[in-house]
């Protein structure tokens, strides 16, 4: 019987953990029962262009091998094909793998869910076309994401002093929502778009979305106080943000975001440059995953 080929791509850039061991462990692991094949990443956008070649040659398993934005890069290739995708979560949130049930602090039970796990198809949206996996939006985060992305340091630590330093200048910005046959105006200092639960780091900005129902969480943090902030921080790790004041949340399956020139935006943590229009959609159950 012919083996099942699964080509890993590892991004040897993300998060603050060496790929070595992970990659002698899946080896190990995994060498006896599958083909495995090992590629790496020179430069951004080279995830996609390997993953699309691995669709091309109708590989069933493609295995990121780093964080949410090597993650987003190889999903978008292999959105509505049969080549699913498997997660090795080496970044620095790693929300999609937290939110799959995915541990990064448990390398074993990581490789042990490629070795084992089922195929399960997920929701994804898309922002101007596109696609996104985890969340995207404007404001703050979007903001951390534009000086993180060319910060040497990386880690959750790092992002979070770079975060703290921010809050404190940070201005938010005036915006309009178009969603379900309303226009709306809000000052804001964060606008989230979410598939997923987490930010990553089991930070949960959209505690009630779900990656299968084929709608967008939209979580929008109004302006608050420093006191504000902490609480805010708190509740964000107790799964519990829709709880506060400062936060207004609803589901949808589209929405339009009217923000002005030059404003952060993100998708998956990574920053883009947008025009002043932005059309994010949901689109359900387009990508295969691989889960425990």
């Amino acid at each position: 019987m012919e083996r099942k080929k699964i080509v890993f791509i590892v991004n040897p850039k993300s998060g603050t953990l060496g790929k070595s061991n992970w990659i002698a462990l899946s080896t190990k692991m995994l060498a006896k029962e599958f083909d495995l094949a090992f590629q790496y990443t020179t430069h951004r956008g080279h995830a996609c262009e390997l993953a699309q070649k691995a669709v091309a040659q109708k590989v069933p398993i493609v295995v990121a091998v780093g964080g949410d934005g090597t993650v987003n890069e190889i999903a978008s290739a292999l959105i509505h094909t049969s080549t699913a995708l498997a997660i090795l979560p080496l970044g620095s949130g790693n929300g999609l793998a937290r939110d799959l049930g995915i541990s990064p602090l448990l390398p074993f039970s990581a490789v042990e869910v490629i070795k084992k796990g089922k195929i399960k198809e997920i929701d994804y949206g898309t922002a101007n076309g596109v696609p996104f996996f985890c969340t995207c939006g404007v404001g703050f985060d979007a903001h951390i994401s534009r000086i993180f992305a060319t910060n040497k340091k990386r880690g959750f630590w790092n992002y979070l002093i770079l975060a703290i330093r921010e809050y404190f200048r940070y201005k938010p910005i005036e915006c309009t929502l178009e969603y379900d046959g309303k226009t709306e105006h809000r000052r804001a200092f964060i606008v989230n778009c979410a598939n997923i639960q987490q930010l990553g780091n089991n930070a949960y900005i959209a505690p009630k979305a779900d990656y299968t129902d084929g709608l967008l969480n939209i979580t929008i943090l109004k302006p608050f106080g420093l006191l504000g902030a902490i609480r805010l921080g708190t509740f964000l790790f107790l799964k519990q943000i829709d709880k506060i004041r400062y936060t207004e949340t609803f589901a949808c399956k589209e929405i339009v975001l009217n923000i002005p020139p030059n404003t952060p935006f993100h998708y998956d943590g990574e920053p883009a440059k947008v025009p002043n229009r932005i059309e994010i959609k949901a689109v359900n159950l387009g990508l295969k995953v691989v889960i425990p």
